[in-house]
């Protein structure tokens, strides 16, 4: 990846911006294509978390709805990297709020992308999610059989835009990415990320879903009850690297790569652990205990592309650490004797 030059989409979001990180770490000249000014105030802290790594960062002002704008801004890129969409989970309108910018973002990078393929594009590497793979409440029954983790071969064919309209966002971009690639010759992968969490580079990613949930573990207490539920975490350092490997083992061309824990956690799992490695958190409240069992089968991803996950501990840590540390998240005071 050294000297490789990499057009990005989403910089300015949770997995954007750890992506650009791993990738001026390995020394690429990252281009990052964003709807801002270059020099907008917004993106300063990002500029400041990346001072001093290895790589190069520029950014350039581009709709990634225009297929012109992203032929222009791919020019040159050996890879292409195409991570952002919109992670809203309700609209006043689905389809023209989440649905849209999701399918017509991914064909305007691919179309435009093609423009260079193979002179010098290389591969196209597109976030889909494992929203692409099943529903919400997981009635879609996986191809192994009722009871089976989830794998790649696995659709989510059940969700529709009344009920679920950001997992359908998912799989329809993610089935017009795969229809694009094979009309227009283009070599192309794509990763499904579990709900993402870990440590944020920096406040500006501060809107996404992802922290918007964490926050509210860091600041139960005084009477706010932590969010409660199970859920299948994955950390958002395994879920960069995934796009960094995606793009560079040959063999990768053609894949979907699901990047995730194999089993959910409780409420309960994830206050035991803030309480026990957060300092700060040591007095938060119980969350409530739930069903932890393995729901999907994140073995391809370890097998062809290297992936060792993070331990869940490490994630968890890791990300109550930095919102505190950034002032997003400010814990509960400890109550009174």
């Amino acid at each position: 990846m050294e000297g490789s030059t990499v057009l990005l989409t989403g910089v300015t979001g949770f997995v954007g911006s750890e992506v650009a990180r791993q990738l001026l770490q390995a020394g690429a000249n990252v281009r990052c294509a964003v709807r801002d000014s270059p020099d907008s105030a917004r993106l300063a802290g990002l500029k400041a978390a990346f001072a001093g790594l290895p790589g190069k960062i520029t950014f350039q002002t581009a709709d990634i709805r225009s297929e012109e704008a992203m032929a222009d801004a791919s020019a040159g890129c050996q890879y292409v990297i195409h991570v952002a969409s919109p992670f809203v989970i309700t609209a006043e309108d689905p389809a023209r709020d989440i649905v849209a910018p999701a399918v017509e973002g991914t064909t305007a990078v691919l179309r435009g992308a093609a423009r260079h393929k193979g002179a010098p594009l290389k591969r196209v590497v597109v976030t889909s999610s494992v929203c692409a793979i099943h529903d919400m409440t997981r009635q879609q029954v996986p191809r192994a059989g009722a009871g089976k983790p989830y794998n790649e071969e696995d659709w989510n064919d059940v969700s529709t835009l009344e009920a679920e309209p950001y997992w359908l966002s998912k799989v329809q971009a993610e089935k017009a990415a795969w229809k694009l690639a094979s009309e227009l010759g283009l070599e192309l992968v794509t990763v499904l990320p579990n709900f993402v969490m870990g440590p944020v580079a920096a406040p500006e990613v501060a809107g996404g879903t992802s922290i918007g949930f964490f926050k509210g573990f860091v600041e139960a207490g005084a009477g706010r009850a932590p969010p409660a539920g199970n859920w299948t975490f994955v950390d958002v350092r395994d879920v960069a690297r995934a796009h960094v490997q995606a793009a560079l083992v040959p063999e990768a061309a053609g894949r979907r790569y699901i990047v995730s824990n194999p089993r959910s956690v409780s409420a309960r799992t994830v206050t035991s652990v803030l309480k026990a490695r957060v300092p700060q958190l040591a007095h938060l409240p119980d969350g409530e205990p739930g069903e932890e069992a393995e729901r999907i089968d994140p073995s391809r991803a370890a097998r062809e592309l290297g992936l060792a996950p993070t331990p869940l501990e490490d994630t968890l840590a890791d990300m109550a650490a930095s919102l505190i540390r950034l002032g997003l998240a400010v814990p509960a005071p400890v109550a009174a004797a």
